[in-house]
């Protein structure tokens, strides 16, 4: 892989419109049911994370996320196992899983707690979920093939995007 952030900003902007367009609410969960949530406003932002510590939270590749305003998710039962670790440049990432089936259903970094990143996988109905970036692609697993219609961060997006780009 190419040590190069690649950025189709017309697709990325494409997509992020879609992504945006996503019919709200919308609900999702965990695995056996016991931990569930409900978004009222469309996801800003979507991507692959193939950081080290996604693959090692999610047992595979990477991980599939979306990200919503904190104020809009809600968390409607269950009960949460929270573990804090420290992310690249030291901000703390809360990963929130379901208490009894384990499943990683969403995180929030203490450097940005106005935003919720939520496991795509958790979703009732993915069928209108559009995924916009691969990030941290320096660290994605040397067998991932990356779609090469999605923009490509080498490592967070706001770190590689111009500050013009929406």
């Amino acid at each position: 892989m190419s040590g190069q952030t690649q950025i189709d900003f017309e697709s990325l902007k494409k997509a992020l419109r879609r992504l945006r367009e996503m019919p709200v609410p919308f609900e999702g969960g965990c695995m056996c049911g016991q931990f569930r949530y409900r978004c009222t406003k469309a996801p800003v932002w979507s991507g692959n994370w193939h950081c080290h510590a996604c693959q090692k939270l999610t047992g595979g590749s990477f991980s599939t996320a979306f990200t919503v305003a904190t104020e809009s998710f809600e968390v409607l039962q269950g009960t949460a196992l929270e573990f804090e670790r420290e992310a690249e440049g030291g901000s703390l990432v809360t990963t929130i899983r379901c208490a009894e089936c384990g499943v990683w259903v969403y995180a929030r970094r203490a450097g940005r707690p106005e935003m919720t990143s939520i496991l795509a996988a958790t979703l009732d109905d993915p069928s209108n979920f559009v995924l916009a970036a691969n990030v941290y692609v320096s660290e994605a697993a040397p067998w991932t093939v990356l779609d090469a219609s999605l923009a490509k961060f080498w490592k967070m997006p706001e770190a590689d995007l111009p500050p013009q780009t929406p």
